[in-house]
């Protein structure tokens, strides 16, 4: 039996698939490609190891062996195989990327879930054929303005991972919105927001808990932080147990506000300045923001 000539290509390919196969997924871990390549190399690499797999089991079956132990060690290379196969498509199905993406002033994002049974995205920014992930804590600074994202979807989960996930971290509010309930037009409800959440929560240690207009049948409350002639500086606030939470800064200035919260969870503030105007607001969010 001339082994060395005529067997041992088809244990170097048996072998190599192997390798080739966890080989990808290491460089798939290691370096973050865009979702369409990431998602082909992924198929190639599970139909090459099928491939590869095939061919050497027909180079193997022409070693010059007992025939019993032929087929005692092409059952158990099959088995291998198999096993090896189902692995190999599971981490593939796991390694897969959604194209969940967006054009955001001239350049592309990807919204991506990297989560299986919990939703848990992350946002990655285009670089060729590779991505860059961002910071969530800066993602106020890359979208500060929500309104230029046209998927609902896209912008809700941007939304979330903005306002509520990470807290404030926006420089600038959204446009103005008018939404059409109960016969009255409502604004916007928050003003622009800050960074330093603590620098606010820092403002409000100056103040007792009697000193806030408390929401009824909620935890919520607005309180007045300063005051010039008839304008007043407000802030919105949860109030859990003996403490107030800054949630935002509230745009509007008027000296006189009184607030609900409906069935739904809204929040609706209603504005009087000193001449009898008054102006009214709503959130749908928990008082962070509303589009």
């Amino acid at each position: 039996m001339d082994f060395k000539n005529k067997n041992i290509i088809g244990i170097l390919i048996y072998f190599a698939s192997f390798v080739i196969s966890f080989g990808v997924f290491a460089i798939i871990k290691r370096v973050e490609l865009i979702p369409i390549i990431n998602n082909l190399l992924l198929g190639f690499n599970f139909l090459s190891f099928i491939g590869l797999q095939t061919f050497s089991f027909y180079k193997l079956t022409r070693i010059e062996l007992n025939r019993y132990i032929k087929v005692i060690l092409l059952i158990f290379l099959t088995i291998c195989a198999c096993i090896a196969s189902f692995f190999i498509f599971l981490a593939s199905v796991f390694s897969g990327k959604d194209d969940r993406s967006l054009i955001y002033d001239g350049e592309k994002y990807y919204v991506l879930n990297v989560g299986w049974l919990d939703q848990n995205y992350e946002v990655y920014k285009k670089n060729l054929i590779t991505m860059d992930k961002l910071d969530n804590d800066k993602l106020g600074d890359v979208f500060c303005d929500l309104n230029k994202i046209e998927n609902i979807e896209t912008r809700e989960i941007l939304k979330f991972l903005i306002y509520v996930r990470n807290g404030i971290s926006i420089k600038k509010t959204e446009e103005n919105f008018n939404d059409q309930r109960e016969g009255l037009k409502y604004k916007n409800f928050s003003n622009n927001f800050s960074n330093n959440v603590e620098n606010k929560n820092e403002i409000l240690k100056n103040f007792k808990i009697i000193d806030a207009i408390k929401i009824k049948s909620s935890d919520y409350a607005i309180i007045e932080v300063d005051h010039a002639g008839a304008r007043s500086r407000w802030f919105f606030i949860k109030i859990l147990g003996n403490k107030m939470n800054f949630i935002s800064e509230l745009k509007e200035t008027s000296p006189r506000v009184n607030g609900k919260v409906d069935k739904y969870g809204y929040i609706y503030l209603n504005f009087k300045d000193v001449n009898g105007n008054e102006n009214k607001y709503i959130s749908k969010d928990g008082g962070i923001l509303t589009l």
